[in-house]
């Protein structure tokens, strides 16, 4: 759809006349004339709002001048923008259902976005689709204790893009999209679904009409909420420390939401046993042998709830049982379990999954064969490895053998205290570190030991880790050259730029590369960069990587290698 109409203005004029007030000053009377009351005045057009035109201008309201006071002393000054004028929207002529937009000093118009114009009309109950009419005025005052003075009242038929304020999106701790959901059944503020969290996990929750809501930004104040339309700073939500299953609820009429840790889920009835949850997948598995028949069964646990008055304190959180019930496609999440059938129509192996991935049904299934949970982390990261005292997971270590689950890179080295190799970012509570007798440069590795790994000297080094052997082995960076450019082997030095870690090199684009490029290390052919499946990305050990034969021939090129994002560019010299 397009936007129709879009732009409107709003003419304030200001009528002569005025409403004195007096105060006592020694004796001396001075009074106070106050601006008139604004005449609004604007287009009959309708205002059609839509979704395909979020950042497009839909309305303007303008003013005259009428923020200035004038006294009856002239050697009394007046304080400027005295006056003070609020917008006022509502869906009915009393104003009633209202809402404000307060104007600053000295300002004397107001510009609306479609999105915001949108946000606002919602938020006086306005239906997406459905023309209504919006009542508008301007209120102006001059202090608490006068009367404030209205200008008439204009009525426009606008007519919002529907909202879906059904679902709450779960946004990482960039405002990037998850892909992960929270469900309101009743439209009404109040999200809730299971989450796979990691420890300390940071995100921020976006409400259908854009509203992005996080931690109030009050130190000592977890599980309050605060939005971004209210002006103050806010802080991203995060889980207490435990990684795994959250029952969230995030109620944004109350400015509240909670978490409800589930470490475990147990099944009985016709089977007995204890599920293993996949956080990636969002999934409880059960595996067992199977007749071919229907097999009723309970699924319950007891869970740790963490919320206003527990805060993150894991002796604080609150035991509390937890169970489905109903029906195997639509479960109930509640503290009582009821037995569900779930029919197996083939003997064998079988998966109960308990599917919760989708916060609108949740589901229980039994399937062929034994779970499969994708273990495999494309990345691992080196907390640690750069920076004094600072731990985070911005360097990382791209996957070059998944059989093998050997990861390799270049990474900058600046560390005071060693460090870490984890597998998830955001996950602290899994990780490796270095069996004792370990070096700088070699060593064995073991899960969630005691000793972080040391680090070599301050330098640029080569990582090559190998997590089913738990090895590593670090090796100095000496010298970068690229290689196979024309169909040219020979090492063509790099230069590293500013940034230690970003090397660039020069060539001449003279012909074709049928096999691609390569970066060595060290001028040691076994040491050497290629191709990935993203395109622009390198991994160790791999063929050449492509891109330049579709480079203008006669041309010269830089060749730039960022080792910290394991990232290529090919840019024509100027």
């Amino acid at each position: 759809m397009k936007l129709s109409k879009s732009i409107y203005s709003l003419a304030f004029a200001a009528l002569v006349g005025g409403m004195l007030s007096s105060c006592n000053n020694d004796g001396d009377t001075i009074y106070v004339n106050t601006p008139d009351d604004a005449v609004l005045s604007g287009p009959a057009d309708d205002i059609v709002l839509s979704y395909d035109n979020l950042d497009g201008l839909a309305l303007t309201i303008y003013w005259t001048e009428n923020g200035d006071i004038t006294l009856s002393d002239p050697k009394v000054q007046a304080p400027a923008h005295a006056n003070v004028n609020t917008i006022q929207f509502a869906s009915d002529k009393a104003f009633s259902n209202m809402v404000e937009e307060p104007v600053e000093g000295g300002v004397y118009y107001r510009q609306y976005t479609t999105r915001q114009l949108n946000n606002l009309v919602a938020r006086i109950g306005l239906e997406g689709g459905v023309k209504a009419p919006v009542y508008v005025r301007v209120k102006s005052s001059i202090g608490a204790n006068v009367e404030p003075r209205y200008s008439n009242v204009a009525v426009y038929n606008i007519t919002p893009y529907f909202i879906d304020m059904s679902i709450g999106y779960y946004l990482a701790a960039d405002h990037s999209e998850t892909g992960r959901t929270l469900y309101s059944p009743a439209s009404d503020g109040v999200y809730c679904g299971f989450i796979g969290a990691n420890g300390w996990e940071n995100w921020w929750l976006r409400e259908g009409n854009n509203t992005e809501w996080g931690n109030d930004g009050v130190s000592g104040t977890a599980f309050v909420m605060g939005n971004s339309t209210t002006g103050l700073d806010i802080w991203n939500f995060w889980y207490p420390g435990p990684s795994g299953c959250y029952y969230t609820i995030v109620d944004t009429p109350n400015a509240q939401w909670s978490a409800l840790h589930i470490p475990e889920l147990t099944v009985s009835g016709d089977l007995q046993g204890t599920m293993v949850y996949d956080k990636k997948a969002n999934v409880w598995n059960y595996t067992f042998t199977a007749e071919k028949r229907t097999y009723n069964v309970s699924i319950s646990g007891t869970g740790k709830q963490y919320d206003v008055s527990t805060a993150t304190d894991d002796a604080a959180a609150k035991d509390t049982p937890v169970a489905f019930s109903g029906d195997c496609n639509s479960l109930s999440f509640g503290t009582t379990a009821t037995a569900v059938s779930v029919d197996v129509t083939a003997a064998g192996e079988t998966t109960l999954v308990l599917d919760l991935s989708n916060p609108k049904q949740w589901t229980l299934t039994a399937q062929s064969g034994g779970a499969v949970i994708d273990t495999t982390a494309p990345e691992i990261f080196l907390a640690g490895i750069y920076g004094t005292g600072d731990w985070n997971f911005d360097y990382s270590l791209k996957i070059y053998n998944e059989d093998a689950l050997s990861y390799g890179g270049v990474l900058p080295v600046l560390s005071e205290w060693g460090y870490k190799i984890y597998t998830e970012a955001g996950n602290w509570d899994d990780y490796y570190s270095m069996v004792e007798g370990g070096t700088a440069y070699e060593g064995k590795l073991e899960s969630k030991g005691n000793n972080n790994i040391a680090a070599p000297s301050e330098a640029l080094c080569l990582f090559d880790v190998c997590l089913s052997a738990l090895t590593y082995k670090a090796i100095p960076v000496t010298s970068v050259s690229f290689t196979g450019v024309n169909d040219d082997w020979s090492l063509r030095p790099m230069t590293a730029t500013e940034n230690p870690w970003i090397f660039t090199g020069e060539f001449d684009k003279t012909g074709n590369t049928p096999w691609g490029v390569k970066v060595i290390i060290n001028e040691d052919w076994n040491l050497y960069f290629g191709k990935s499946p993203e395109a622009g990305v390198m991994r160790l050990y791999q063929d050449g990587f492509e891109g330049d034969n579709e480079l203008e021939t006669g041309k010269t090129y830089i060749l730039t290698v960022d080792f910290a994002k394991s990232t290529y560019t090919y840019t024509l010299k100027q």
